[in-house]
């Protein structure tokens, strides 16, 4: 489990036995040729944005900067190929093409591995591309369900969602949707093996008051899964909503698909 307390060198061990396997599967191709140790940090730095990714969520649909400082350039004498590439890497990652500068620092890394200038610029682009598209591609509900459609859809039987409550174990045991299995934030990258594998499938989070599982969705929408939710105000405004309103009346009514932004959020 991660601590917020554990000293830098502790965090890297932890993250690499938590994220390294999981990046490899995801992004392989990218990393053919590259030296395991690059690898690893590369690992360190991405679990590091999808926090940020996370934090940025809570508060609306901001953009991106695309002007972000990059690894300071020194020319050298030797290797004119090798800084020849990282020059037109910075030019790209300057301007938004965060693709073109991915393939050149990659290409400058695998003719000068040791150097730490190319492989930077290519973490940071391999970063900046995954935030500008997670950003493009957030829509107006930023994948949030409201509490009455959740309802309707397990009354109707609209359709099945796996739900993950993503507190700690002594909130789950006070209380918590039926049918959800508890997977503490924390350690949720430790248990991919609980989730559906089918990167498909219909995934509900929620914690108190969905703070914490946005942070869980930005993580596993990174990973691929493509229908994984938000439950909006979390158990609470869940319990609240339950406590002041009867059951739906099954029926034929369709419920909204959480892919349509008619939520009201």
């Amino acid at each position: 489990m991660l601590r917020e307390t554990a000293t830098p060198a502790e965090f890297a061990k932890e993250m690499r036995l938590s994220l390294t396997a999981h990046l490899l599967f995801v992004q392989g191709d990218r990393f053919r040729g590259v030296p395991m140790r690059r690898v690893r940090q590369t690992v360190l730095l991405i679990a590091g944005l999808w926090l940020v990714f996370a934090l940025a969520g809570c508060q609306a649909s901001t953009g991106g900067d695309s002007s972000a400082p990059v690894a300071s350039l020194t020319a050298s004498p030797e290797g004119g190929d090798y800084w020849g590439l990282v020059e037109q890497a910075q030019r790209a990652y300057a301007e938004g093409r965060f693709a073109e500068a991915m393939s050149l620092a990659r290409q400058a890394v695998t003719l000068n591995p040791e150097d730490n200038t190319a492989w930077e610029l290519y973490t940071q682009a391999t970063i900046a591309s995954a935030g500008d598209t997670y950003l493009r591609e957030l829509p107006d509900h930023r994948y949030r369900l409201p509490v009455e459609v959740f309802i309707r859809d397990r009354v109707n039987h609209t359709r099945d969602w796996f739900i993950i409550d993503v507190r700690e174990p002594d909130e789950f045991a006070q209380g918590h949707i039926e049918g959800a299995v508890n997977i503490p934030l924390h350690e949720l990258l430790q248990h991919l093996n609980e989730i559906p594998t089918s990167k498909s499938a219909p995934i509900l989070l929620y914690c108190h008051s969905q703070k914490r599982a946005t942070h869980a969705l930005v993580i596993l929408r990174e990973l691929g899964y493509l229908k994984v939710f938000n439950l909006e105000g979390g158990f609470a405004a869940y319990e609240e909503w339950m406590s002041s309103n009867a059951l739906p009346t099954p029926g034929p009514t369709p419920t909204p698909g959480p892919e349509e932004p008619d939520f009201g959020c």
